[in-house]
């Protein structure tokens, strides 16, 4: 425990000082520098990220997959059934002007 007796002004430590303890321990002031653990967590955690990230990317893709492959089915019924019955007629008017040559070939011949 600490000396409980007065202490004159002048000898009033400050944070900076060395602390000694009454059974004969030394404490330094706190520091800014990091704790060792927390760095060493720091980079554990950083390191397992790193070797995992290849499987996160492969399961983000895998579940964007799952997710976007209805949203897109609904996308092409949709313009399937807004385009096909344009579709039709373009395909009947085509079918229509190559009959309509063909007959007028037809009948240019003797």
């Amino acid at each position: 425990m600490a000396d409980s007796r007065p202490v004159s002004p002048d000898r009033v430590p400050t944070l900076t000082d060395v602390l000694h303890g009454t059974d004969g321990t030394v404490a330094s002031a706190p520091t800014d520098a990091p704790n060792q653990e927390t760095t060493d967590d720091s980079a554990l955690a950083a390191e397992l990220l790193a070797s995992i990230q290849d499987r996160i990317d492969c399961l983000f893709q895998a579940r964007l997959r799952e997710a976007v492959a209805p949203a897109l089915a609904r996308a092409v019924d949709g313009l399937l059934r807004e385009l096909g019955p344009e579709l039709a007629s373009a395909m009947r008017e085509t079918a229509e002007r190559a009959v309509a040559q063909e007959l007028a070939r037809r009948r240019r011949k003797p």
